[in-house]
């Protein structure tokens, strides 16, 4: 079993669980919290002796999304209008498009992600990845990426209905667990204290099924998700995603969220403090 800086992992009755493990920042999606979160999932695929895999997070947050304060490429693109920087966009958003999708491919294993408080921005898009979601009563779900002129939660619409999907990516409010469950987001909520206990009861339901049936059966559902149109839509997402940061940075709201001031303040006093600078010129959000 391979040793990671940023997850722990973990083996238990045929059961891979998978936790994100940088508290302190929310676990905020680094460079290096992503490749662990890869690497492990890679290492649980190809195992035989898993059959399930539960993907949770460590403290208040599944994750709290991009992470602002990392030096270096976290994920977001740059401002830089020109032809390179564009360039440089549309790769970043393939790689992770790309990282995606391979998932779909390579994890033939269920996923099951244990959200176990704050799922926001790239954090709400990758617990999209999972096959199924639990909640915890505690979880928040949120795609505020278009107040940065961006694009977000691209699968939010395979998930729920699209009326639901334009209310959660049109306004970038934050979603309760109740409202998640209310709308098909996410499957179950259980008590805070239950939830990998929840989990593991599902994810052990799949160890008695025979193994290469539930590998056909997912990927054919997954197809399916395809044939509607999910890679169009991820393809699409990541050439607009790439082209809205190198554009339109003049919006008031633009410049008052994402500018370099809201990068100090996750550097200096946190990604919670980060999420509420971001937040407050909009004034109160509902909370769905």
């Amino acid at each position: 079993m391979a040793e990671y800086q940023n997850v722990l992992y973990e083996k238990r009755e045929h059961v891979a669980i998978i936790t994100n493990n940088n508290p302190e920042r929310l676990n905020a999606l680094s460079v290096g919290l992503r490749k662990d979160i890869d690497d492990a999932m890679m290492e649980a695929a190809h195992d035989t002796d898993v059959r399930a895999i539960i993907w949770t997070g460590a403290g208040r947050a599944f994750s709290a999304g991009a992470n602002m304060g990392g030096r270096g490429d976290e994920g977001r693109g740059t401002n830089d209008p020109s032809l390179q920087g564009l360039v440089g966009n549309v790769l970043r958003a393939e790689e992770y498009r790309e990282w995606g999708l391979r998932w779909q491919v390579a994890v033939p294993q269920p996923i099951i992600g244990a959200i176990n408080g704050y799922a926001l921005g790239r954090g709400f898009e990758y617990s999209m990845h999972c096959d199924m979601l639990v909640a915890s009563e505690k979880a928040v779900f949120g795609a505020p990426e278009i107040r940065h002129g961006s694009i977000a939660a691209t699968r939010l619409p395979f998930f729920v209905s699209p009326q639901w999907a334009k209310r959660i990516i049109l306004t970038g409010d934050h979603v309760s667990a109740e409202t998640a469950l209310r709308i098909g987001l996410v499957i179950d909520v259980v008590p805070h204290e239950q939830l990998i206990d929840a989990a593991f009861t599902l994810a052990k339901r799949f160890t008695y099924i025979p193994p290469y049936a539930v590998r056909f059966n997912k990927r054919m559902i997954d197809g399916t998700v395809e044939a509607m149109g999910m890679n169009t839509a991820l393809a699409y997402s990541s050439m607009v995603d790439a082209i809205g940061h190198a554009t339109e940075r003049e919006h008031p709201l633009i410049r008052v969220t994402d500018g370099a001031d809201l990068k100090k303040i996750q550097e200096q006093e946190g990604v919670r403090a980060y999420i509420h600078a971001r937040d407050e010129p909009f004034g109160p959000s509902p909370h769905l």
